[in-house]
């Protein structure tokens, strides 16, 4: 009997609960690529397999050659099922099922019948392993037992030669040696971690052994210098953005055994002029062509490439958009998904014509499209994703169907020209960054569903001049509209109970502000610099004022403070510089360091006896009538003057 290949199970297994018969119950893992969780060996392979119902995980072992005793050894062992024909495998051009090992999965250790050790493989280097590590003449930092190289110090320069014997490259490790010629991996390393070589900018060639079976994601992004490397036959995954930015890299060549490729590996490699796509590609997730039109060959068949665009097998989602010098394009109606980056970075693009049969945009879709001005989206979409539209600059106005009900982080993060958007009623979620730095956007009304304003949805819009928030939202977040300069009056209805620190700091045109009677809590710097904010009154409900909340409100006369307050926080009203009186409500019993320093105009303030403790500098710059300050210094000490 000729048995399958690797290959050929890890297709079968992709879609276990169709090619499964007894055992369509169970779905297979998915390791850290989002491929399938396997062990393989010189005779079988082994998924790890999850029982849907129950969550149990079992190890489900296939053969690659024939093995003898297999029914024998299950039948003495009640852990241990075979199963002769259970799954179903396209094998030499026919289906055929062939037989199973079915047994408890155990982590780290022995798994029976399978005859195969789990091996610990994580490119993570712990904290327990670093204090417990041996350290070479360089400095470079190996795990006790010699299989991990855990740090090097980020001087190391020249050459440098791996110690034998190591089998992981842990994650980071190289990053940013930028004085590092080369590396001399030897044989039996067998995985390279995330970000291992990253910006290493003196690092020119490198000799991947045979023994390498993956490399992580950004293992060598960043290594300008870099001019060739050769690709182990035994590798069966590149991360992500592996080799983004490596701009002098001039050939590559894809082993034939590689089953997976990640997002942008080859984004921004401009001397890479050819790379050809094996047989063996069953995966590629997002666009790993990003920025990069150099001449394709796709010889997988579980991929089209038609006219520089790259379709999956049924040709229903677009993977990678390929012709840098087009301007505008229709979307094929049988495509039903737009991949992930999938026109990122181009830059000729001006316009594109969505079809109602598209479902889903993946994230980044046509983030850094810098040229493309029109777009229509379609009423069968739901979300608009991560990065969807980042850094169009040239996209100045666009309807979101009223399908859509959340729009992710940093969406429209940079589309500096967009000066008209429509929420739908629908939206019930906006993203941190989601528009961040629109710099043309003049207003905005948040949909009554959204409950919350996330850390800089709105920051560096700067020609915002009002923004309606609904009484259904809860919370404003961090930095959430920082450095909308031009925003002149904001109503925080009641809902909310907290706003984050610098949510609206350099708002210098904020003239009006009413806050919420709900309100708990005003973060660090929240109102800082708001420069034309004239009068504030800080509702009952206000316990909690943060550091510096209202430093720099220079023309800030008028303030009330709640009765609720028990502290007035480091450098809160600090070069306040027109605020004439003040009323320290009866519950404080503590005014922060720097509290009102560089209040020029204070002349009167009421300060309860309640008030055990006033920090230095306080008062600093404060013009206080002499007979009062003395008071003030016989009670709290000269140090709150800065004397």
């Amino acid at each position: 009997m000729q048995y399958p290949t690797l290959l050929e199970y890890m297709k079968a297994i992709q879609d276990a609960g169709n090619n499964l018969d007894k055992l369509s119950h169970l779905s297979v893992v998915l390791d850290g690529h989002g491929e399938p969780y396997h062990i393989s060996g010189d005779s079988s392979v082994v998924f790890k397999m999850q029982d849907k119902t129950t969550g149990k995980c079992y190890a489900l072992k296939c053969f690659t050659n024939a093995q003898k005793g297999c029914a024998d050894a299950s039948s003495n062992r009640s852990s241990v099922k075979f199963l002769e024909k259970e799954l179903l495998v396209l094998s030499q051009g026919k289906e055929e099922k062939y037989p199973v090992l079915l047994m408890d999965w155990v982590d780290g250790d022995s798994l029976g019948a399978c005859q195969l050790k789990v091996e610990d493989m994580s490119t993570e280097a712990t904290k327990a392993e670093l204090n417990e590590s041996i350290t070479d003449e360089f400095g470079v930092k190996y795990s006790k037992d010699g299989r991990k190289l855990l740090k090097v110090p980020q001087k190391l320069k020249g050459t440098y030669a791996i110690k034998e014997g190591t089998k992981i490259i842990c994650n980071m490790v190289f990053s940013e040696c930028d004085s590092l010629n080369s590396v001399v991996i030897p044989d039996g390393v067998a995985v390279i971690g995330n970000d291992a070589f990253r910006y290493c900018e003196s690092l020119k060639s490198i000799v991947i052994p045979e023994s390498v079976v993956s490399i992580e994601k950004y293992a060598f992004a960043g290594c300008f210098s870099l001019k060739s490397i050769v690709l182990p036959d035994g590798i069966t995954s590149i991360g992500d953005e592996t080799f983004f930015g490596c701009s002098s890299l001039a050939s590559l060549v894809i082993p034939d055994g590689v089953t997976s490729i990640g997002n942008g590996v080859f984004a921004d490699c401009g001397s890479l002029k050819n790379l050809v796509l094996p047989e063996s590609v069953v995966s590629i997730k997002g666009n790993l062509f990003c920025k990069w039109n150099g001449e394709v060959k796709c010889l997988s068949p579980n991929f089209i490439l038609e006219d520089g665009v790259l379709f999956n097998k049924d040709k229903s989602t677009i993977i990678s958009f390929r012709d840098k010098d087009i301007t505008s394009y229709v979307i094929p109606d049988y495509v039903t998904s737009i991949g992930g980056d999938a026109f990122s970075g181009c830059e000729s693009l001006t316009s594109l014509v969505i079809p109602d049969s598209v479902v889903s945009i993946g994230d980044g879709a046509f983030s850094f499209c810098k040229s493309l001005k029109n777009i229509v989206l379609p009423n069968s979409i739901t979300s608009i994703g991560f990065c969807v539209f980042q850094y169009c600059r040239s996209l100045k106005s666009l309807v979101i169907p009223d399908s859509v009900t959340s729009i992710d982080t940093l969406a429209f993060c940079c589309c500096s020209s967009l000066k008209s958007l429509v929420i739908p009623d629908g939206v019930t979620s906006i993203g941190d960054g989601a528009f961040c730095t629109c710099e043309s956007l003049t207003s905005l009304v948040i949909p009554g569903g959204v409950t919350s304003i996330e850390k800089m949805a709105f920051s560096g819009c700067k020609s915002l001049k009002s923004i309606v928030i609904p009484d259904g939202v809860t919370s404003i977040g961090s930095v959430a509209f920082s450095g909308c300069e031009s925003l002149k009056s904001i109503v925080i209805p009641d809902s909310v109970t907290c706003i984050g620190d610098r949510a609206f700091e350099y708002c210098f045109s904020l003239n009006s502000l009413v806050l919420s009677k709900s309100l708990t809590s005003i973060g660090d710097w929240a109102f800082n610099m708001a420069e034309s904010l004239k009068s504030l009154v800080i509702p009952d409900s206000v316990t909690s004022i943060g550091d510096y909340a209202f430093s720099g409100c220079r023309s800030l006369k008028s303030l009330v403070i709640s009765d609720s307050v028990t502290h007035i926080a480091v450098g809160a009203f600090l070069n306040c510089t027109s605020l004439s009186s003040v009323v320290i409500p009866d519950g404080v019993t503590r005014i922060g360091e720097g509290a009102f320093i560089g209040c020029e105009s204070l002349k009167s303030i009421v300060i309860p006896d309640g008030v055990v403790s006033i920090e230095k500098d306080a008062f600093r710059d404060c013009n206080f009538p002499n007979d009062f300050k003395q008071e003030l210094i016989s009670r709290f000490g000269e140090e709150i003057f800065g004397n």
